[in-house]
């Protein structure tokens, strides 16, 4: 970390980041608390939510063709506090066209943010020794949690405080002005080197490299390796909403009061992700993309049986930290492996088709297991779980 510290360009790409997330998260519940306001609450909100679930390989690709990344990436956070300034001036309005011009603007926001990550790593990739990249990547991972918790709470409180959702855009605006004076703050050392060219290639054969690259940084059969990544996220996504339930069902029989349950909980995972994320050195950096993504699958899988049979309050917020650390040792690992191995032209595709595996994901997992539990039974969306878990760990088997 002393070494990472003393990088001025990775120091200037994850304080960028930092208050970036820090904007996201904080409109994000602003958005979906002003949306439930509404008449429509139910269709209002479920846009809000549906509208950030966007491919990133069209974005990847558009970053993969700049051969200015740094700027690019600079310019990208000023257009996004512009467009939250407009978005200031009509969040006061109650109507609902203007609430969709509203989450029009915020996607358009989230669609330029993911265009950020893509440029992102080009430049971890060549700013950063290959040894510490597993190291850099956890660690600016581990902060956007933080971030993205503390800039929810800032959310929640400033509504609570002043119920101003103008304030709110203007706050939001001023994070992403600050990020993009720390780019520009750092612009020399986000110079790549003048021999690097982007390399043009067609859709098929940007396919094919993205395939190469993903078979040699981690030894697994490509379909396979997605499939892993799809049906764990698809279960880690349905994960809170499923223990919500389960406590909501069992408020009387718990050790602590529900508030407080939920809190210990949400600290657990937290925590765990956290550690995960920071700790990616010595034994940890030996560890295995597969081997983590086994022991998840294990610790998940203990998960659902507790809920099944025991419903142990404390064996949930046990499985909560290490499913934690586990997801936050898996993403960097992932990435640091590809960033080994995959020509610059094709880096930001690559975290592109990822983000967006794990984006597309989400609805499974966060929409389809949470309505097992609901209409039918919650022991039916716990072995509908249980089934995705094994799905995930008999493609980690399948030999390339």
């Amino acid at each position: 970390m002393k070494n990472l510290g003393r990088n001025r360009a990775f120091v200037t790409l994850t304080v960028a980041d930092l208050f970036e997330t820090i904007g996201t998260s904080l409109f994000n519940i602003i958005l979906l608390t002003y949306a439930r306001t509404f008449a429509q609450a139910n269709l209002m909100v479920s846009l809000v939510s549906v509208a950030t679930v966007l491919p990133g390989m069209l974005t990847g690709r558009l970053a993969d063709s700049q051969t200015n990344k740094r700027g690019w990436l600079a310019g990208l956070k000023f257009v996004q506090a512009a467009l939250y300034l407009v978005l200031a001036q009509l969040i006061t309005e109650k109507q609902v066209g203007l609430l969709l011009i509203i989450i029009v603007i915020n996607l358009c926001s989230d669609v330029l943010g993911m265009l950020s990550g893509s440029l992102r790593m080009p430049l971890l990739q060549a700013k950063v020794a290959s040894e510490l990249q597993e190291e850099a990547l956890g660690i600016n991972q581990g902060i956007g949690v933080l971030m993205q918790t503390m800039g929810q709470a800032l959310g929640v409180s400033l509504l609570a405080a002043t119920g101003d959702y103008r304030l709110a855009g203007y706050l939001n605006a001023i994070t992403f002005l600050i990020a993009g004076l720390v780019l520009l703050s750092g612009y020399e050392t986000l110079k790549l080197p003048s021999a690097t060219v982007t390399v043009t290639s067609t859709f098929r054969q940007l396919l094919r490299q993205v395939r190469q690259a993903m078979e040699a940084g981690v030894h697994m059969n490509v379909l396979a390796l997605l499939g892993s990544v799809l049906f764990l996220n698809a279960v880690g996504a349905s994960v809170d909403a499923l223990l919500n339930l389960y406590l909501i069902h069992r408020a009387t029989q718990l050790p602590l009061s529900f508030g407080v349950a939920i809190l210990v909980m949400n600290t657990a995972d937290v925590f765990g992700s956290v550690a995960g994320n920071l700790l990616h050195t010595g034994y940890f950096q030996r560890w295995t993309f597969r081997g983590v993504m086994l022991t998840t699958v294990v610790a998940f899988e203990g998960l659902f049986i507790n809920l099944l049979f025991w419903q142990n309050y404390w064996i949930v917020v046990t499985i909560m930290m290490i499913g934690g650390f586990c997801m936050g040792q898996a993403n960097p690992k992932l990435m640091a492996s590809l960033l080994k191995v995959a020509d610059q032209s094709i880096v930001g595709s690559l975290g592109g088709i990822i983000n967006s595996l794990a984006t597309i994901s989400i609805p499974i997992g966060s929409v389809g297991l949470v309505l097992l539990d609901n209409i039918v039974s919650p022991e039916a969306a716990y072995l509908t779980a249980m089934g995705l878990l094994l799905a995930c760990g008999g493609c980690l088997f399948i030999r390339r």
